[in-house]
């Protein structure tokens, strides 16, 4: 099934400068603007306002532009954002993603996520047609979690098959990542299971070669 994302109203947020706002907006994707939310024209100017401030991250971020921002209910009384973006530029953005989420946490108030978009390319019925790995539907779920998580580090996945027939997916983060993500396990769980359906649960280990765990 098509994995979606659920959208919420947004707190009201401060209302922005034309004059900003309309160089801004090219940080958001060119068939996207006429229609882009409040949250995504801000996080567009954030970006901007940043790259404005910092010659290396305007040489990092040239060209970049976000497809959408979108919320997904944590709890009851927590939301996060998830900042789609091309998947060309994703080496770029992991060079300056701690910098520019923690701006734009503190703009919005919650925790932010960058995800890269990606396609899922179906199984070819024609004989000799063969899908590339990297579109395949586990491969894209995989690279997905670890956009979730970044910049923490996926240690080690175990599934475990259970009596109904379900899979059990669980994933360890690398304990040094531990104090930076540890409030944000939730969040991850079900920015996980809203892109791609799955259900996943997090731990924590000190050492992938000796398979040890500490959360």
């Amino acid at each position: 099934s098509k994995a979606t994302v659920s959208v919420l109203n947004c707190p009201p947020l401060q209302p922005l400068p034309a004059s900003t706002m309309s160089a801004a907006i090219h940080k958001i994707r060119k068939s996207h603007r006429a229609n882009a939310t409040k949250q995504e024209l801000t996080v567009a100017q954030v970006l901007y306002d940043m790259c404005q401030k910092s010659n290396n991250l305007k040489a990092a971020l040239s060209g970049f532009s976000i497809n959408s921002a979108k919320d997904i209910s944590v709890s009851d009384n927590k939301q996060a954002c998830v900042v789609f973006y091309p998947l060309r530029f994703i080496r770029k953005v992991k060079k300056v993603q701690k910098n520019i989420t923690q701006t734009l946490e503190k703009k919005l108030g919650k925790t932010v996520l960058f995800v890269a978009q990606r396609k899922v390319q179906g199984k070819s019925m024609a004989p000799g047609v063969t899908v590339q790995r990297s579109r395949t539907m586990k491969a894209v779920h995989e690279a997905v979690l670890e956009d979730i998580v970044y910049p923490a580090e996926v240690c080690a996945r175990r599934v475990r098959q259970l009596t109904d027939g379900s899979k059990h997916l669980k994933v360890y983060l690398d304990a040094k990542d531990m104090d930076r993500s540890k409030g944000k396990v939730e969040t991850f769980e079900t920015a996980y299971n809203k892109l791609t359906g799955r259900g996943v649960k997090f731990g924590f280990m000190s050492d992938a070669a000796l398979q040890q765990v500490v959360a």
